[in-house]
């Protein structure tokens, strides 16, 4: 489930990817108020969850690679390619939540974006298939605390 949720991250970013390396692919984000959505199915069980959060501008900008790396199973992003108004990739994880998605990112607006994922991760030992439908909207700045 680590794989699910830290995807959902991705969910705050409107992008601006100047290159195709995982190294070089930045997310700009736009700091503020976001609302995000994602309806999910695992092993033929869907799921959802709404949310919404400040994301502070100390966390606005950061690559596809770190992406991978912060959720914490070994992950690697390969494949990264421009479509349409984003990108597609293929997310590789070697950790406790093993498996591959095929993934595609898209700027709708500077303050809407979605990301669909699909792919297979394993479970005690069996393979499971999966698919990430999510949606994120900023909806202002955040509120004072």
């Amino acid at each position: 489930m680590q794989i699910l949720t830290s995807l959902i991250f991705v969910s705050y970013a409107a992008l601006t990817f100047n290159a195709t390396s995982p190294e070089q692919a930045q997310i700009e984000v736009e700091p503020g108020y976001w609302n995000w959505s994602h309806q999910t199915t695992l092993a033929n069980i869907p799921f959802s969850e709404e949310n919404t959060e400040c994301l502070p501008p100390s966390q606005s900008r950061f690559s596809l690679d770190r992406l991978a790396a912060d959720l914490g199973q070994d992950c690697s992003v390969t494949d990264v390619e421009p479509q349409g108004s984003g990108y597609s990739f293929t997310l590789v994880c070697e950790g406790f939540y093993s498996g591959e998605a095929q993934g595609t990112l898209r700027k709708l607006s500077d303050y809407q974006i979605q990301l669909e994922a699909s792919g297979q991760v394993m479970l005690a030992g069996l393979a499971a298939d999966f698919s990430f439908d999510a949606n994120a909207n900023h909806v202002g700045q955040c509120p004072q605390e």
